[in-house]
């Protein structure tokens, strides 16, 4: 598990504002949005009251203005007056029967309120209804003369309160409300954007400009603390640098004394060679050590990497030696950005690390090199594979790491620990990343995924392969 969330954490998209940006938007949209329907909840509570006020007046208002107009009309004109109402003004007038079918207001706080501000002004005995003999509305009971009537107020017992106008004023709150979030999510999320950008950078191995120093106290302190780190880091690579170069040329003075004493000394052919192979293998960790430093200090060029595969594949010899049955598969013309001498030291060395660890148990190397194109998340994918010994999934992560060796399982103790290492480097310098898995049966295979330059996937687009 260990060496599955190193890889997913090399490959995992950069850290950029859509991430945690969204994330902040989203929760402060809702934070918002739940303000407001808070707020509108508790406005239509406190709105309850003088609603249920404003409607019991009404009702009241119309229900003595129609019973004074009945009762000081003449008995004969009374009928025409009923009529009179119901087509000017809508109000229907329908005399109450025992067989009438009456339906209560429904049960809620307003109408409760309505009923008892209602009974309080025109009697206990006043009755209210939702519909009458099926017929909707908001009833309400008098009396004239002894009989009993039943007089329609309101057509709906639930008038629309904003009309229409409400959605047009909602879907203006919703996007005054958007934009001042995005603003604001905007400025709290920049200055950690440009601290992520930053450590990119410097994860690349690139010594990023210096952040500025502004804004709040926090991102200010934030921003010092990180030139400071960057600055320190700066020194100790310089340090580092000058310390392995001092080294490397103090040693190259007594190897190359060591070999001519070897050459010259009376030695056997067997012995001398061994002695020679052991001063070539030190004289290769010097060089690996100067390498490893050196690394990233170049710019960032446009490179085939197609070309630069083949041509490692072509100086490694790979193809006329007997004891390796190699197959190789490149996709051409897959373009990167990359310093050109560290992605080939990087191809190299996963060449070099094959044919040291990678053989059979027969002694023949059978390598496997693949360049494709991820079409999906457009990136050229390295892959090398050979049927060696491999490696215990929990060493996967450790090999990446300077100066450290898998030669438990790989059966070999020479070596400076810094190969893998440089492929790692020089990867993750050109934004990819670099992921070993096991081969089954046996073997291991090393991944390289690297994102490819806009003109490359423009040219393949332009000239889809056959």
């Amino acid at each position: 598990m260990e060496d599955q969330q190193h890889s997913d954490s090399q490959q995992r998209t950069p850290v950029r504002s859509s991430g945690l940006f969204w994330r902040t938007f989203g929760m402060m949209l809702i934070l918002v949005v739940t303000s407001i329907g808070a707020w509108l909840y508790v406005l239509s509570v406190m709105d309850e009251e003088p609603r249920a006020r404003g409607i019991s007046q009404r009702i009241t208002s119309i229900t003595t203005l129609t019973h004074y107009a009945l009762i000081s009309s003449d008995t004969s004109y009374r009928f025409d007056l009923i009529m009179a109402l119901a087509q000017r003004e809508g109000l229907v007038i329908l005399p109450k029967e025992s067989g009438d079918i009456v339906r209560p207001l429904p049960s809620d706080r307003v109408n409760t309120m309505v009923e008892e501000f209602v009974t309080q002004q025109l009697g206990a005995k006043t009755k209210l209804a939702s519909s009458i003999n099926g017929m909707p509305g908001l009833w309400v009971s008098f009396t004239i003369d002894g009989d009993e009537y039943w007089l329609r107020t309101e057509k709906d017992i639930n008038p629309e309160r904003l009309g229409q106008n409400w959605i047009f004023w909602f879907i203006g709150m919703l996007f005054v409300v958007t934009l001042f979030t995005v603003l604001l999510t905007s400025r709290i999320i920049e200055p950690l954007e440009r601290l992520a950008r930053f450590a990119r950078e410097l994860g690349r191995g690139r010594a990023p400009a210096p952040l500025p120093i502004e804004g709040p106290k926090e991102i200010q302190e934030v921003n010092e603390s990180f030139n400071v780190m960057v600055q320190d880091l700066k020194r100790l690579a310089n340090d580092r640098e000058v310390l392995l170069a001092g080294v490397s040329h103090d040693l190259r003075t007594p190897i190359t004394r060591l070999r001519l004493e070897v050459e010259l000394a009376p030695l056997s052919e067997e012995t001398r060679d061994a002695m020679c192979s052991d001063l070539d293998q030190m004289e290769n960790i010097v060089k690996q050590f100067m390498a490893y430093v050196r690394e990233g200090e170049q710019p960032l060029e446009v490179v085939n990497f197609s070309q630069t595969v083949l041509d490692a594949i072509a100086s490694s010899r790979m193809k006329s030696s007997e004891d390796v049955q190699l197959t190789e598969e490149v996709d051409p013309n897959l373009e990167i950005r990359a310093n050109p001498t560290d992605i080939s030291r990087a191809v190299q060395n996963l060449i070099v690390n094959a044919g040291k660890y990678g053989r059979s148990t027969d002694g023949i190397l059978r390598l496997n090199i693949s360049l494709k194109h991820n079409k999906k998340r457009n990136l050229a994918e390295l892959t090398v594979s050979d049927d060696g010994a491999g490696l215990p999934e929990e060493q996967f992560e450790r090999v990446l790491r300077p100066f450290e060796r898998g030669d438990q399982a790989r059966g070999n103790t020479t070596g400076s620990g810094l190969g893998l290492s440089i492929v790692e480097r020089a990867a993750r310098a050109a934004g990819g990343s670099v992921r070993l898995s096991q081969n089954i049966p046996n073997g291991l295979s090393i991944h390289v995924s690297i994102p490819l330059v806009a003109t490359s996937l423009i040219n393949r687009a332009l000239k889809p392969e056959k």
